[in-house]
């Protein structure tokens, strides 16, 4: 069953399923939630303040931005250079990327608020930056464990896709602590 596809036959389930996925399931809303807490650390302080919380904020969706657009332009290249497609338009190509490369920046959506929240004063900044890390992790976990539900997998096998797709996240939190320290 491919959720990207279209049944007109399916259940309001797998039509919210399929939903979700075309926005949070897709592989550039995976690599745009790493992307982004990769940068999160690796552009967070051992002792950032409310000053550095604002930087941080701004740099990381500045970044995310242009990773998103290498992202776009990359797939449309693609997508314009198949075979199959030699006629078409180069505006099928750019809106075709478009639709495959929204969720990286929809992926910088919920570990963004734990920063602005630090960048306005209400989270201490330290707190802010590694709420928005263990975020990042939460939401791979729940992709990885989707993913596999929604293939009707057994619960055990969801759960070790929420572990593997969160342990990325993992990993950038220990990098993050490894270069600190």
């Amino acid at each position: 069953m491919d959720l990207n596809e279209e049944d007109a036959a399916g259940d309001g389930t797998t039509r919210l399923h399929r939903g979700l996925w075309r926005h949070w399931g897709t592989p550039a809303s995976i690599y745009g939630t790493i992307v982004y807490a990769s940068v999160v650390a690796a552009a967070s302080g051992e002792h950032d303040d409310q000053a550095s919380a604002v930087r941080l904020l701004v740099f990381s969706l500045v970044s995310i931005v242009v990773f998103w657009l290498a992202h776009v332009y990359s797939t449309a290249l693609g997508y314009h250079g198949d075979a199959a497609r030699v006629g078409d338009r180069v505006s099928a190509s750019i809106a075709h990327a478009l639709r495959e490369s929204g969720g990286m920046l929809e992926a910088a959506i919920v570990p963004s608020i734990a920063l602005l929240l630090a960048a306005l004063g209400v989270l201490p900044a330290d707190f802010g930056v590694a709420l928005a890390l263990w975020l990042a992790v939460v939401m791979l976990a729940v992709l990885g464990y989707s993913v596999f539900l929604m293939r009707g997998r057994p619960f055990l096998v969801c759960l070790a896709g929420a572990v593997v797709t969160g342990a990325f996240g993992v990993v950038v939190i220990l990098l993050k602590s490894a270069l600190q320290h």
